[in-house]
């Protein structure tokens, strides 16, 4: 779905967005998946199955029901073209279940990530999403997996 041949993306709107969407997981303000992306876009967050608007929306509402007090900081904001490419870190608290991590029960514990997002824009809109993040990082430093042999944790 890459390799669309809409006009640039200007780096105002892509931070712009990028903010937007940040409020998505920080607030719960699910509307701004409608606002950003197109009826048809693909996210893909490996290692979650693809997901169009409504998939993300649920994909986001569930995973603050696991973690509280998220806060999100964008380090950097690339774009090219029709591109942009957002890098950022993340802080949580598993305070909560979700039907993401199932079996896994609150722990309490404060965890961070580190990540990025590559958005593939058709117009105004992002068409493909791309949301590469360090998920096993999160989930050992949430208590959720235990940690791996020789890394001191």
């Amino acid at each position: 779905m890459t390799g669309t041949t809409s006009a640039a993306i200007t780096k105002d709107r892509a931070r712009q967005a990028m903010t937007r969407f940040v409020a998505a997981w920080e607030q719960g303000d699910l509307a701004a998946v409608d606002e950003l992306f197109a009826e048809d876009v693909v996210y893909h967050a490996p290692p979650f199955p693809d997901m169009g608007r409504a998939e993300l929306r649920e994909f986001i509402a569930a995973f603050r029901t696991g973690f509280s007090g998220m806060h999100v900081q964008v380090q950097e904001d690339l774009v090219d073209g029709t591109t942009s490419v957002h890098r950022w870190t993340v802080e949580a608290v598993l305070s909560g279940t979700t039907d993401l991590l199932p079996g896994v029960e609150p722990t309490g514990n404060a965890t961070t990530a580190q990540g990025n997002h590559v958005l593939h824009w058709s117009g105004d809109r992002v068409s493909e999403a791309w949301h590469f993040g360090d998920w096993l990082g999160w989930l050992t430093k949430a208590g959720a997996l235990p940690p791996m042999p020789g890394t001191g944790a």
